[in-house]
């Protein structure tokens, strides 16, 4: 189920009880009411759901403020932009989602940007959500790991405001050692791939 989310553990649950014959009853009595194997059952599958796994853990050491390089390219000739940027990660709801705050300035504009990251258990695969004052959209990012998860690449899509057609979008992260990672982003604009950027991040 795709759009099946941890959060929904509650939701669940408040169905599980309130079908349960005499759930009212017993509650206004101060009992609780008895659940049945199958509630029991899936109650327990929920919960080793929400659960931070292995995953999780690979995202661990990303925990904590970067210093990037930053080298963009628009298109497969020329020149990049080379700038630096801030990085802030920190966990959100128990080690479940990682929040990574994104501050810069990119041909001489500020720039900030938040993305919102973790591994769905359920779908088994990383998740995440971008977005930036750059522009309006949000952009939905899915992907595996590899190497142990020294590696991960993540792919999404966005709409071309000038062509309207559709760009292919695809990142991928390097942890290097324990203070070091790279992460590199390719765009599809239907003729191919091309390196749009590259940031080589240093612990601070």
């Amino acid at each position: 189920m795709n759009t099946v989310r941890i959060t929904g553990v509650l939701v669940v649950l408040a169905i599980l009880f309130l079908a349960t014959p005499g759930a009212v009853s017993a509650q206004q009595e101060g009992e609780q009411p008895a659940m049945t194997p199958e509630m029991q059952a899936e109650m327990e599958a929920w919960m080793k759901l929400a659960q931070p796994g292995t995953h999780h853990e690979h995202l661990a050491p990303f925990v904590g403020t970067w210093k990037g390089e930053v080298k963009m390219w628009m298109a497969t000739d020329g020149e990049p932009v080379v700038d630096e940027s801030l990085a802030v990660a920190a966990w959100l709801m128990g080690g479940r989602y990682l929040e990574w705050k994104h501050t810069g300035h990119f041909g001489g504009m500020p720039f900030t940007g938040l993305a919102i990251e973790g591994y769905n258990n359920g779908d088994e695969r990383y998740e995440s959500v971008w977005m930036d004052n750059f522009g309006t959209l949000i952009m939905f990012f899915t992907g595996s790991c590899s190497n142990g998860g020294r590696s991960r690449e993540m792919t999404s899509q966005f709409t071309d405001p000038i062509a309207g057609r559709t760009i292919g979008y695809r990142t991928e992260y390097q942890w290097l050692d324990d203070d070091h990672f790279t992460y590199t982003a390719y765009m599809d604009k239907g003729d191919g791939e091309f390196k749009n950027l590259f940031i080589t991040y240093a612990r601070q």
